[in-house]
């Protein structure tokens, strides 16, 4: 089975102190379902569906800093991080949060 996780940050507040990992309810039968999920944008505001909807289901105090698909012993993962348009926020920038992140 295959998870759909979100690591967040609370926003206005330092990022490594205030991030956790939000595991989603449902769950996949496969990487592709999992990841179809995802990646699934809505066409007008151009998010992720899924993002969106935590980050409203969060009333807005939490930001996602990586969203992923993961098999239940972590030997397979896919993960996608934000883009800043316009710009990281003030929180986010010149630290590097997790290794291996473009954020």
């Amino acid at each position: 089975m295959y998870k759909l996780l979100i690591l967040a940050y609370l926003i206005g507040q330092d990022p490594s102190s205030t991030m956790q990992t939000f595991q989603l309810d449902q769950e996949f039968r496969t990487m592709e379902e999992c990841k179809k999920e995802l990646l699934l944008k809505d066409p007008d505001r151009g998010t992720y569906d899924v993002l969106w909807d935590f980050v409203n289901k969060m009333n807005f105090e939490y930001d996602w800093l990586a969203a992923g698909c993961q098999n239940a012993d972590a030997t397979e993962e896919f993960v996608i991080e934000p883009d800043y348009p316009k710009g990281k926020p003030k929180e986010l920038q010149g630290i590097d949060i997790i290794p291996g992140l473009k954020i």
